[in-house]
This record gives structure tokens, C-alpha cells and sequence, in this order.
């Protein structure tokens, strides 16, 4: 087991750590809700950590994404229904992250046909959550702590996450860095992030599916594999919270009349 765990972290695995606790940092001071949920869902963290992992898109990054959409309703449930509070919940969630993630990544196949399978299955999934999914005006709030505290605790949570990089293997690229540190900055908000989560679900597959095949068939080098995995995500995510925004305006002035 400790054999296993990441100690020696590579310049990628640094890079990783600034980026998801500039991110997570950011969140913090931003009050709101959707803006958090959006920090939390855009794939700044799914792109740098596929650069340290150095594999493939594979069929494990596409489970991942819908692994990581429980995760969040996991905390959510956990908190909100079961009045766990928050930081165990968020334990909770990761832990179950790891153990499903350990668990299927010697055993799910990394063929052609399971990639193809599992991102339509995360697509179909996101556009009927999307659809089906009711709004309610979230709680706007900030840290109260001073960004030279709050910045080195992030960094902190994050760089004990990544010990366990080499555990996940594919699963590393969607495991949720980012999403708990957001889940704890939006502890009074936790449905705004599960409402945002669907859009990476509708997003997500096709950023994997561009990445996968420019890597494999064409060699192309794995940054300029993110960038175009970057543009087509954020061509398919913008629309997509454009209306999310919409909706839970909608909904916002509904309940104040």
C-alpha cells in the first residue's frame, strides 16, 4: 500500500498543486455560488493532472467524471440530509472516490468499445440530470480567513491528495481535488455544485474522445492534446451554463416574489 502512494512529487505534480490552489483559493473568496460551482467543474485540474499522469484518455478518465458527479451528492446527502458535518462528509466522498477508483482500475478494459460505451453513458446521464434537475437559490458566501492562511491549508489538502496519484492511475484526472476544496467553500451551497456537475458530464466525453483519439492516432504532444481538449470543452460547456445562469435567475426571482 505505502509502496504505492506518490512521495516523490514530479515538476508536473507541483504544477498541479499550484494550479488547483490558485483555483481553490479563488473559490474562497468569491461569493457567488455558481461561480465557485463553475471553478470547481472547468477541467484546469482534469487537463494538468492527465500531463502528470502521462497516459492516455482512457476508460477510466471517463468513469472518473461520473465517479466524481456521486461524489458531490455524496457530500451533499451527507451534510444536508444526514447533518454529518461537513468535513467528515467530505472524507466520506473521497474515501468512497478511492476505494471505487482502486477497485476497478485493474479490472474495467481499456478498449475502443468501453471508452465509447461509458462517454455516451456519462452523456446521456448529464443531459437528462441537466433536464430533470430542480433549482434553489444558493447561500453567497466568503472565507473570513486572511488569503495567507486560507491559501496554505489548500495547499496542504492538495498536496495530500496527490499522494495517492499513482493509486488512481486514469481515475486521477476527474479524482476531487478540486471539487472538495469547493465543497467545503460552498458548504452553504452544496446544491449549486451538484446542479453544475451535469455540464461536465455533457462536456466532459467529448473533451475525452478528442483527447484519446489526437493522442493515439495522430502522436500529437500531450499539451497541444489539452489545448484542443480545452477549446472544444469550453465550446460545449459556455452555452451550457449560459442557460444554467438563466434558469436559476428564473428561479431566483420566482421565490422572491
Amino acid at each position: 500500500m505505502f509502496e504505492s502512494l506518490n512521495f516523490n512529487f514530479s515538476f508536473y505534480d507541483w504544477l498541479l498543486v499550484f494550479m488547483v490552489t490558485a483555483l481553490g483559493t479563488v473559490s474562497a473568496y468569491v461569493k457567488d455560488p455558481q461561480v465557485k460551482a463553475v471553478l470547481a467543474t472547468i477541467p484546469i485540474p482534469c487537463g494538468f493532472a492527465y500531463i502528470a499522469v502521462g497516459l492516455p484518455m482512457g476508460t477510466a478518465n471517463a468513469i472518473s467524471g461520473f465517479m466524481c458527479f456521486l461524489y458531490v451528492h455524496i457530500v451533499r446527502i451527507l451534510h444536508y440530509k444526514i447533518k454529518l458535518p461537513i468535513v467528515p462528509s467530505i472524507a466520506a466522498g473521497l474515501a468512497f472516490f478511492v476505494t471505487l477508483g482502486t477497485f476497478l482500475m485493474p479490472r474495467i478494459p481499456n478498449t475502443e468499445t468501453s471508452f465509447v460505451c461509458v462517454c455516451i453513458f456519462d452523456l446521456i446521464v448529464g443531459i437528462v440530470v441537466f433536464q430533470k434537475q430542480k433549482y434553489k437559490s444558493g447561500v453567497r458566501y466568503k472565507t473570513p480567513l486572511p488569503v495567507y492562511i486560507k491559501a496554505p491549508a489548500i495547499a496542504g489538502v492538495v498536496s495530500g491528495l496527490m499522494l495517492i496519484k499513482r493509486l488512481m492511475g486514469g481515475f486521477c484526472t476527474s479524482f476531487p481535488m478540486m471539487n472538495s476544496i469547493v465543497s467545503y467553500e460552498s458548504r452553504y451551497s452544496l446544491g449549486d455544485q451538484c446542479r453544475q456537475l451535469p455540464l461536465f458530464l455533457i462536456a466532459g466525453p467529448f473533451m475525452f474522445a478528442e483527447m484519446r483519439y489526437l493522442e493515439t492516432l495522430l502522436g500529437l504532444n500531450h499539451w497541444i492534446v489539452l489545448l484542443c481538449g480545452y477549446i472544444l470543452f469550453a465550446f460545449i460547456y459556455w452555452p451550457l451554463n449560459k442557460e444554467l445562469k438563466r434558469r436559476n435567475e428564473t428561479n431566483y426571482n420566482r421565490d422572491a416574489k
